[in-house]
């Protein structure tokens, strides 16, 4: 056999015969009855504090959710609010193209049977009022009346930079710029 194997064999017998040699120690499970005393209070008090925690956790909880549902019946309120306010917003725009609309009909249309240079003066009439009308009706427009919001916008800031820069709600800022997409495409 090689040397370094008995080493190993006869440092393995020494090991056993020690193991056996050495006596035992005896374990004591039994707890003094002060120690178990003290764990139960310890235990009691931990479970005071944890039901005094989940109390706290549970009005917490209680809390947000009523400050959620009060903050979704104010969101709910201002949508319809703003809803109302874009109706009235088109029902004016619509008067306002309709009332343009009146005024150059009747110069156009009027005199049917007048002469063919009347018809060229009034269509020429029409022609100089037409424009006319239709900057008055464009000075009304929503461009105008929110050029602040609308100078961010063509600079390509989201509607959430402007919302927080003007002090507006998103909701309103995404309204009033489709507002004025509508009133451009009806213009165009």
């Amino acid at each position: 056999m090689q040397p370094y194997l008995q080493y190993i064999v006869l440092l393995g017998a020494v090991v056993i015969v020690g193991a056996f040699v050495m006596p035992r120690k005896k374990q004591d499970t039994a707890l003094p009855p002060q120690t178990m005393q003290n764990m139960e209070t310890a235990l009691e008090q931990f479970m005071e504090n944890m039901e005094k925690d989940n109390e706290d956790l549970v009005l917490l909880v209680r809390n947000a959710q009523q400050e959620s549902k009060s903050d979704a019946e104010r969101k709910e309120q201002r949508i319809v609010e703003l809803e109302r306010k874009c109706e009235q917003l088109t029902e004016q725009l619509q008067k306002t193209l309709s009332q343009s609309a009146t005024l150059v009909r009747p110069i156009e249309t009027s005199l049917p049977a007048a002469s063919l240079d009347m018809n060229m003066q009034l269509t020429t009439d029409a022609a100089i009022v037409a424009p006319i009308i239709e900057e008055t009706v464009r000075k009304n427009t929503i461009q105008d009346r929110y050029k602040e919001l609308f100078m961010l916008y063509e600079q390509g800031k989201s509607i959430e930079a402007i919302s927080k820069k003007l002090g507006m709600n998103k909701g309103e800022v995404q309204l009033i710029i489709q507002l004025a997409k509508q009133e451009d495409s009806v213009h165009a």
